[in-house]
């Protein structure tokens, strides 16, 4: 078993480890490093809008054996897919403004590892199949350089997106990394199962409603009103404790509230910025 575990977990750790490399070494050598954040995350909330759906249906499985209940560990191959494999390659190509050449051969090299880590059995498709995964990154990659340009232009509505998208996902990293150390864990279902599965499907559809009306919120020319989304959330937070829908593992105020303080401090500390 633990020889398993190491087959797993040591693909996942070094392509990790070549991909973090490949994001240093784009912020080294570009100096719009403004641009390139921005971008970055706002690609990386494309791509997990686009898993969201692909994961409450249960499209795939990753097993990459780093955590140990199985639905967590599922759900943190997701990440790294989502949040740093292939949005590093595609801010790459945007930031150097590579061509489709380098983006269909960066579209084989994520299709042979699907391929690989399937083989060794360390990801699964369940109806999802390969030639899904061959149009949506090579898709993908011309996305993020209409991003990438749309941020370096200065367009506004895409500028807006960013900001949703910065957002949202260091909000849903935050909640993530509360998650895995158990916690909290929201209950839609009174008897399952699949108890994190259920978690992690109802809280990619209630961030992503949450950040929706933050943003709105955030947006009204009246400063009273901004506090208006953080009040309705701790609101709903007391409310599902209460019937029992959210299990808090010690102290709500230890725990939950700093994660959901710090996400809506952070994006007003990003709206003063620009």
């Amino acid at each position: 078993m633990n020889m398993k575990k190491n087959h797993n977990s040591k693909y996942y750790m070094l392509l990790s480890f070549v991909h973090i490399l490949l994001l240093l070494y784009v912020v080294y050598k570009k100096k719009d490093r403004k641009t390139i954040f921005f971008t970055f995350l706002s690609i990386v909330g494309l791509a997990f809008y686009f898993e969201y759906p692909l994961y409450i249906l249960k499209a795939y499985k990753y097993k990459t054996n780093l955590l140990k209940n199985r639905e967590q560990d599922n759900s943190f191959g997701s990440v790294l897919s989502q949040a740093l494999f292939v949005p590093t390659v595609a801010i790459l190509i945007s930031s150097f403004q590579l061509g489709w050449k380098i983006k269909f051969l960066f579209t084989l090299y994520f299709t042979f590892i699907e391929r690989l880590f399937i083989k060794l059995n360390i990801f699964n498709n369940r109806w999802w199949h390969s030639i899904y995964t061959m149009f949506s990154i090579f898709t993908y990659f011309f996305i993020s350089d209409a991003w990438f340009k749309g941020v370096k232009n200065g367009n506004n509505l895409i500028l807006k997106m960013s900001q949703y998208n910065t957002f949202h996902v260091f909000y849903m990293n935050l909640l993530f990394l509360l998650s895995i150390r158990k916690k909290f864990r929201f209950k839609p279902f009174r008897f399952t199962t699949q108890p994190w599965y259920h978690h992690y499907s109802f809280i990619k559809v209630y961030l992503t409603f949450e950040t929706l009306l933050t943003m709105y919120f955030s947006e009204q020319k009246n400063k009273r009103l901004k506090i208006i989304p953080f009040l309705l959330i701790l609101i709903m937070d007391s409310f599902l404790i209460k019937l029992n829908y959210l299990k808090v593992k010690g102290n709500y105020w230890v725990y939950v509230f700093p994660v959901r303080f710090i996400s809506h401090l952070a994006l007003y500390i990003l709206q003063k910025g620009n």
